[in-house]
């Protein structure tokens, strides 16, 4: 439907004034059959289509989005979860319309030679081969068939979708909309399974390359401990190296020690020996042996001393104890240097036993940094090892998940209202519409009535009124659109494009070349009365045929109203026809120039007191007398009601101008101005 303000605002699209509803009221009072008729055929054919047009059942379904999970294992599901945010609900209305799941439906209920979906069927049943369709295009065209049928929406701002599918059939209907919604809902549940084993067989896949890796990674890790001899003695404690690294630092620090002390007990022992205080020496003070030669030379000192008494240093028992007593004193200084070198031998033993445990403390020490750098590589293997073990772990840990998964999977949607069979077809609404056709109806008969007027077609009473015209032999030489419009004239020269300029020069045309034979030099424009465009015309014609190189002068006759004049630019104070009649001023200062044209306007000031009398009067017909030799045309505009009898006596020719419809009207003024009917009148409709 088009509405109203449309047509206001197109009505005057070339004029460059609104369309009012006073026009709207006038085209309604002129064409008001034809807005009738229109409304009517429209309404009658709304009613017949309605009749032809098959009634279609709807039936509805009820899908919601559960966001609710199943519980029944402690794991991660394959897929997670469905949204219900708004986007998320209209992806599954995309879905609950795709073109796959209408293929599951059409073939689950073998609806692919349906008629009411396979038009290709209905309208080439005999050969669809021979048609020139393939079994892909006839799938096409019955999902395409299908689609249009079906309809799904959101239920507000709920997670809930409404399924609709209508069709000619009540119980089809119901049957095809629960057939979708199962199919949607199973379908979640086959995705769901689908994709638990595109999952497990990939992380079994996953499972044996990971599997590989870690048993790799680990012989690795011992291929590499023994090629650099790192044996550790267990989990968590130091390396064998580290180990036997510790206990050499213990035995070197002791023999050490040790050593400190045989070296001085070694030196003091030298000194005092060195020193003839060899007696003096602890090792030997308390060696078993000393204590025995001591007592022997005390035994020997005693009886050396008792023989002496006796005997006299002389005597040979004196002598022999004498002796004794020296080899006691030699034994005793050879005890004491065997100690002496036993002390420096100990000393000797100790100081070797702390070279080679020097020498062991830096081989293992050496090996003990070649082992740490051997272990840096370690570490990264072993690391290695342990992340491939790792993930190996998680992924059989998942396996084992996503293998449970395939007992509890449920879908994510859930079907709350099953489709019953409608009671009640669900179109065409057929009140509504024909309710809706009588405005549109209506509309439509406006804007044919509107376009009629843009195109200067006549409504059949003017028609009527041409049929009586035909009989006073008065004919219609043009329409001009626009004629109506204050300052139309101007489209002569400003927007020569327009409609009222094509129509005003195409009469100026038609009176130039008439004027070649028998030359119209006076042409009364006059109408029934004031504001039906006989001004417009007057003004246009007036141009138009100084724009074709004529001498043109318009005389305004109009005194009461001099629209004309005041078109031209003629200032009304400005001395006109009366000053010129009477003799007060000359013709060339009291004819003005057009503002627009080369045309010359003839005004007036003030008006006569009798109109007959004044275009009756010599003065006037010598006026005309002139005016005829000088210019080409005179053109005089008056209604019909300022004397125009008088004036069309004086004219060569009359055009009657008034409003398109009124034709009748029109005819009876014509007549009335041609007198005998010897005197050429034309009629001129203004739109």
């Amino acid at each position: 439907m088009v509405p109203a303000d449309a047509i206001a605002q197109s009505a005057d699209f070339n004029s460059g004034r609104p369309f009012g509803y006073g026009d709207v009221l006038r085209l309604l009072r002129e064409r008001g059959r034809v807005v009738r008729n229109v409304a009517l055929g429209f309404v009658a054919l709304t009613i017949v289509v309605l009749l032809i047009w098959p009634s279609s059942y709807s039936s509805t379904a009820v899908v919601m989005l559960d966001p609710r999970r199943n519980n029944i294992t402690d794991r991660s599901e394959v897929l997670s979860e469905l949204p219900t945010d708004p986007s998320s609900v209209q992806n599954q209305i995309q879905i609950l319309t795709s073109r796959d799941l209408a293929d599951e439906v059409i073939r689950r209920l073998g609806l692919a030679d349906d008629k009411e979906f396979n038009r290709a069927r209905a309208m080439f049943p005999l050969n669809l081969l021979a048609m020139g369709l393939t079994p892909e295009e006839q799938r096409s065209m019955v999902i395409d068939g299908f689609l249009k049928h079906l309809t799904a929406e959101a239920e507000g701002l709920s997670s809930a979708v409404s399924v609709s599918f209508s069709a000619e059939e009540p119980e089809r209907s119901a049957q095809i909309t629960n057939a979708v919604v199962d199919a949607y809902v199973s379908g979640q549940v086959r995705q769901k399974s689908e994709a638990a084993r595109r999952t497990t067989d990939w992380l079994t896949a996953r499972i044996r390359e990971l599997s590989k890796q870690a048993q790799a990674a680990d012989a690795a890790v011992q291929s590499y401990k023994a090629a650099n001899d790192l044996n550790d003695a267990g989990q968590g404690t130091q390396s064998l190296v580290d180990q036997q690294l510790a206990a050499i630092n213990t035995q070197l620090v002791q023999a050490r020690g040790d050593l400190a002390e045989k070296e001085a007990t070694y030196e003091h022992v030298a000194g005092l020996v060195k020193s003839g205080h060899a007696a003096d020496v602890s090792q030997v003070v308390a060696s078993p042996l000393m204590v025995q030669l001591r007592q022997q030379q005390a035994d020997a000192i005693r009886n050396e001393a008792d023989l002496d008494s006796r005997y006299g240093p002389k005597h040979p028992k004196r002598i022999a104890a004498e002796s004794q007593l020296r080899d006691l004193d030699n034994k005793v200084e050879e005890e004491a240097e065997r100690i002496a070198g036993s002390a420096a031998n100990d000393a000797a033993i100790a100081r070797a036993q702390v070279q080679s445990l020097e020498a062991s403390l830096a081989n293992a020490r050496e090996q003990s940094n070649a082992q740490n750098f051997a272990r840096v590589r370690l570490r990264a293997l072993e690391a290695s090892a342990a992340s491939t073990r790792t993930m190996y772990e998680a992924f059989v840990t998942r396996l084992r998940e996503a293998q449970d998964q395939d007992a509890v999977d449920t879908p994510d949607a859930r079907i709350i209202s099953h489709a019953t069979v409608p009671a009640r077809p669900s179109s065409p609404p057929r009140l509504i519409m024909i309710c809706a056709s009588i405005p549109a109806g209506f509309l439509l008969g406006l804007l044919c009535a509107l376009t009629m007027e843009r195109m200067g077609y006549e409504p059949m009473p003017q028609t009527r009124n041409r049929m009586a015209a035909n009989t006073l032999a008065v004919p219609v030489i043009g329409i001009v659109p626009d004629g109506l419009i204050p300052g139309a004239a101007d489209q002569i020269v400003t927007n020569q494009a327009s409609r009222f300029a094509r129509a005003i020069s195409g009469i100026a045309h038609r009176l130039a070349i008439a004027g070649t034979a028998v030359p119209p030099r006076v042409i009364f424009v006059s109408g029934p009365e004031r504001g039906e465009g006989h001004a417009n015309v007057a003004v246009g014609l007036a141009r138009a045929l100084a724009l074709l190189r004529r001498n043109v002068i318009l005389i305004d006759a109009d005194f009461a109203a001099p629209v004309a004049s005041w078109t031209m630019g003629l200032d009304r104070a400005q001395s006109g026809l009366l000053d010129v009649l009477k003799g007060e001023e000359s013709l060339s200062r009291a004819a003005a120039r057009d503002r627009r044209s080369p045309s010359l306007v003839l005004g007036s000031a003030a008006a006569p007191r009798n109109l007959t009398a004044f275009w009756s009067a010599p003065e006037t017909r010598a006026l005309l007398q002139h005016l005829r030799k000088v210019c080409d045309f005179v053109i005089i505009d008056a209604p019909a009601d300022s004397g125009g009898g008088a004036i069309a006596a004086l004219a060569d020719s009359v055009l009657v101008v008034g409003r398109a419809g009124s034709a009748g009207r029109l005819k009876v003024v014509a007549a009335t101005l041609a007198g005998s009917g010897q005197l050429p009148v034309g009629i001129v409709l203004t739109r």
